[in-house]
């Protein structure tokens, strides 16, 4: 179920949704508390989620859709055509804006890493490969066809750096703190462009 398919208090069970999980955390989080706040009943709610854990997922489902559907709309074509370094920072850049345009997702998304250790987190990591990034991906072997990694990297070893350090980049930085999260994950980049590109060279950006 997503909410982005409309019924009745869909955008209300969203914003109580989200609220009560970044304040209680998963497993204290109240199907009573979102329902009350959501005007909703509990028979409505069960005719669209099996249970909490799917409100959850349902819940990470709009999240992703509508940071990449702004994502889409600042991303130019011109954006694509730099080395993947600069993607990758102009990415952080956007994503940032959007986090800071919208507090709720940054609070839910510090809320889900204090979930690390918890059934919750490696079932979400699971249920959404947040370890496999396909876009991303993409991206790195377009970069790797271009010639912008060392020759003595395999593509493969690559690909698990950037993806793995780009899904946990919240754990680099404070989020809630914009000037600190673009200094600390320029600095991510610039660490693994050193690390990675086949020719070092900051200068430019």
């Amino acid at each position: 179920m997503n909410f982005d398919k409309a019924f009745d208090h869909s955008e209300a069970l969203f914003q109580a949704a989200i609220e009560e999980f970044s304040a209680a955390g998963y497993e204290q989080a109240s199907i009573n508390t979102i329902l009350t706040r959501a005007g909703m009943s509990k028979g409505q709610f069960y005719y669209h989620f099996e249970n909490k854990q799917g409100l959850y997922f349902a819940l990470i489902e709009v999240l992703i859709s509508r940071k990449q559907e702004f994502l889409s709309g600042v991303m130019q074509p011109a954006d694509f055509e730099q080395d993947i370094f600069t993607i990758l920072r102009t990415q952080i850049q956007h994503g940032l804006a959007f986090a800071h345009a919208h507090p709720e997702v940054n609070a839910f998304s510090d809320s889900f890493l204090r979930e690390k250790g918890n059934t919750i987190y490696e079932a979400t990591m699971e249920r959404f490969n947040f370890n496999n990034n396909a876009p991303l991906g993409d991206l790195i072997t377009q970069a790797h066809q271009r010639g912008e990694f060392k020759q003595d990297l395999p593509l493969d070893f690559v690909q698990r750096t950037i993806t793995y350090m780009f899904s946990h980049a919240a754990d680099f930085t404070d989020l809630s703190s914009e000037d600190n999260a673009q200094e600390n994950l320029d600095r991510l980049v610039d660490f693994l462009r050193a690390g990675l590109a086949r020719n070092v060279d900051t200068s430019q950006e």
